[in-house]
Order: C-alpha cells, then sequence, then structure tokens
C-alpha cells in the first residue's frame, strides 16, 4: 500500500501519511508503567518511612528515595503527552462521531475514578472529615481541577486532579485534531517547542505576577514555587497542562505522517535520564513539575512509537510490561488511598512485632527499601483487581458498539483501537476487548 501525500506546508513538497494509523504501540503501553512508578515513588518518599514522625530531617534511606523520586510528578507530565500522543494516534473524526469518541473516554476512566471517589469520601467520613457537598459536586463532574483552592482540587482522592485535566483534554481533542491536521509539518514542529518553552516562561510570567486574594488553607506547601496561585497555575490547572496535551497530538501528527525526525530510543532514553537529573538537581522547584523533562518525554515517546512500527529496539515492549501498563490506569488512582492505609497501619503493626520501638519511630534503613516495595506490591495487586473487575467490564458494558449496522470496518477498527487516560496510561493502540 502505497503512502497518501500531502503538503507539508502551503507551497512545499508532498509528505507522506503513514496509512496504517492506529497500529500497535506497545511500548506506549509499557512506559505508562514507568509514569505511574515516578508517581508511586514520590509518594511513597513522602510517607519518610525511615524517618521518625514529626522530624523534618530524613534519615539515610528516606534521603536515597527523595534524591530518586522527589521530582516524581514529572510521571504525570508524561502521561499528559501520552494522552495526546495516543488519542491523535488512533483519532478518525471522517470515520467516527465525537460523541462516540467521548462515550469511550467516559467507558475508559469515569467506572474506575468513581470507585476510587467513593472509596475516598467513605475513608474521609471514617476518619470524622465528612466531605463538604461543593466537594463532592465538583469530583464528581471531573471540574476540581479549575478551583484554585487545595482543599477542593486535592479534597478528596488528591491524586485525580490529573483526571479533571484530562477531561478537559478530551473536550478540546476534535478542536485541536482539526486545527493541526492541516498544518504544515515545520508548524507541528513549532507546536511542540513552543509548548516547551512556554512550559519554562509561563511560570515565571503569569504563575508569579498572580496572587489569590484569600488563599485557603495548604495541604502541601506551595511558598518554594511561589504561593498558592503560582502552584495551582503551573501543576493544576488544565489550561496550563494543555501544553503537554498539544505537544503530544502535535509529535503524533508527525509520526502519522513519517514526518517525525528525532534521536533513537537509546538516545531518547538517555535524554530523559539527563533530563531528570537536571530537573532534580538544577531547576528551581517552579520548573520542576513539567519543563525539564518536557521535551525528553515527548522524543521518547515518539522514537517508541517510531521503533514499534518499524520493528526497532524497545526495552517496554514485553509482555510483562505490557501487563504492567495495562493496570497502571488502577495502580495510579488507588495508590494514595491505599498508602493512605499504610501510613497509619504500618508503624502500628511494626511496634506491636517489636521491630521498632514505638508507633511512631523510624522503620530501620534497611527495612524502609524492602517496605516501599511490599508497598508497590500491594498496590498494585489492588491495581490488577480493579483492571480485572472494574475497568474491564466497565468499559464492555458502557462503551459504544463498534460493530453496527452502517459502520465501516475503518471506523470501527479506529473505535477498538482506541484507547488511554492517565493518566491515560491506556493501552494506547491495541483493538482488544480489554483496551
Amino acid at each position: 500500500m502505497r503512502p497518501l501525500l500531502v503538503p507539508s506546508e502551503a507551497c512545499g513538497p508532498p509528505v507522506p501519511v503513514l496509512p496504517k494509523v492506529g497500529g500497535r504501540l506497545d511500548s506506549l503501553t509499557g512506559l505508562r508503567w514507568w509514569a505511574a512508578l515516578l508517581v508511586f515513588g514520590e509518594h511513597i518518599a513522602a510517607l519518610k518511612l525511615g524517618t521518625r514522625v514529626g522530624e523534618e530531617e530524613r534519615g539515610p534511606a528516606d534521603e536515597v528515595l527523595y534524591f530518586l523520586f522527589g521530582t516524581g510528578t514529572i510521571g504525570v507530565s508524561c502521561f499528559f503527552i501520552l494522552s495526546g500522543f495516543v488519542l491523535t494516534w488512533t483519532y478518525r473524526p471522517d470515520g467516527d462521531t465525537v460523541r462516540r469518541f467521548w462515550q469511550r473516554r467516559f467507558a475508559k476512566i469515569y467506572p474506575v475514578y468513581l470507585v476510587s471517589t467513593v472509596l475516598a469520601f467513605v475513608l474521609f467520613s471514617g476518619m470524622g472529615q465528612v466531605p463538604g457537598a461543593v466537594n463532592v459536586v465538583l469530583h464528581l463532574t471531573l471540574l476540581q481541577s479549575w478551583v484554585p483552592e487545595q482543599s477542593l482540587y486535592f479534597g478528596l482522592n488528591p491524586v485525580t486532579w490529573s483526571l479533571s485535566c484530562e477531561a478537559f483534554f478530551y473536550l478540546m481533542l476534535p478542536v485541536l485534531f482539526l486545527w493541526l491536521r492541516r498544518a504544515g509539518v515545520r508548524t507541528l514542529y513549532a507546536v511542540v517547542v513552543g509548548a516547551v518553552a512556554l512550559s519554562f516562561v509561563l511560570p515565571y510570567t503569569l504563575g508569579a505576577l498572580v496572587e489569590l486574594p484569600r488563599p485557603g488553607e495548604e495541604m502541601i506547601p506551595t511558598g518554594p514555587v511561589g504561593g498558592p496561585f503560582a502552584y495551582w497555575f503551573t501543576y493544576v490547572f488544565p489550561g496550563f497542562r494543555l501544553l503537554e496535551f498539544g505537544a503530544g497530538v502535535a509529535a503524533a501528527l508527525l509520526v502519522r505522517r513519517q514526518a517525525w525526525r528525532g534521536p533513537s530510543v537509546a538516545w531518547s532514553l538517555a535524554a530523559c535520564l539527563a533530563g531528570w537529573l537536571v530537573n532534580a538537581l538544577l531547576l528551581p522547584p517552579r520548573l520542576q513539575h513539567e519543563a525539564g523533562t518536557f521535551l525528553p518525554f515527548v522524543l521518547l515517546i515518539s522514537s517508541l512509537a517510531v521503533a514499534d512500527l518499524r520493528g526497532g529496539w524497545s526495552p517496554l515492549r514485553g509482555r510483562r510490561m505490557r501487563f504492567l501498563g495495562e493496570i497502571s490506569y488502577c495502580l495510579y488512582v488507588f495508590q494514595l488511598l491505599l498508602l493512605a492505609v499504610v501510613a497509619v497501619t504500618l508503624r502500628p503493626a511494626l511496634a506491636a512485632a517489636g521491630v521498632i520501638g514505638d508507633r511512631e519511630a523510624a522503620l530501620p534503613d534497611w527495612l524502609v527499601g524492602p517496605a516501599a516495595l511490599g508497598c508497590l506490591m500491594f498496590c498494585s495487586l489492588v491495581a490488577w483487581a480493579a483492571y480485572r473487575w472494574v475497568e474491564v467490564p466497565m468499559m464492555r458494558r458502557l462503551r459504544p458498539q463498534f460493530a453496527r449496522p452502517g459502520t465501516t470496518g475503518r471506523a470501527a477498527a479506529a473505535a477498538g483501537a482506541e484507547t488511554g487516560a492517565p493518566a491515560e496510561a491506556q493501552q494506547p493502540v491495541s483493538a482488544r476487548t480489554r483496551a
């Protein structure tokens, strides 16, 4: 099959468009697990298991975890870029409808999200802290990230603020796709570069110039990033995080056209490692959520996609990595609630067993690593159960039927292939039922 040719610029030479849109990109499924692991590591490091409760200075084992995962929120940035890339890769407005696209997105993310929200409500209520009606309504409608107050956007299950962003991305994808699908190659590259540049510039302009008239109570200190508004604007605000999603859209269109020119998987992995080091050691807190690893993640995602299409080398394509990637959405959604239970029960249990001196004592350094690994295994087991008994069954029940009279085979294949959610974190390109 010869590739379709489209103009690269208004008067430029034709650019080949990849005919196999929606083909499997298993490496991106595996990448989802590592993005979720970064976020999990940031949360497990925040527990400070190797430090006595109430002490500010971290113990040696906690220092190691903090060095590795202290900027683990970059995993969310990876998810947002993945979301834009994956959804664009499988999106076919010529053979599907916007309503059906939104219905599939709802079927993919909302059932698991709803279960986690109800569980969070029960946990808070059991501790005598019943969430208010406004908080509950904002979460049920996925609007919490639009309100610059921590008690609301972190009010129930804190990690699900990113799903509020995702809901906005889903609304915007048809618009972004129609705008960028006819853009030239240089324009698409400019979108990627411009988005990366704005991630460095905006935190020092609007994010630094605006103050909230009545900042609410802080669950996470915002001083290092410039205050409550700057923290919300550069980390939680869906409009700002649209930069990452939009860059993923542009990169996917370049790959679809066979116009992507970037480093190999190996060099992209090296760029991500360098970006992580720069992010952790050199950048100020205001830029650590996304700026330092933004471009490296775009390079890695695109190079993995190209490697999958061409049969090139990839360390993330194996069956085990695909399985871990498939459960990563549930791991992401439930991890913090599960770690909250661990934080309440682990030290008392170890104190009762005589492993530590009292219920607030630090864990021995030798035990911190195994305890963190045990928490990861526990959270992964729960994630697998939620994937198996909530995510997959509800997707089958709620998503639109593909093979209906009048539905073209091409549209049905595209609909079956579409996946993702960070959170995306969904199997990006498989047409199997569990996608």
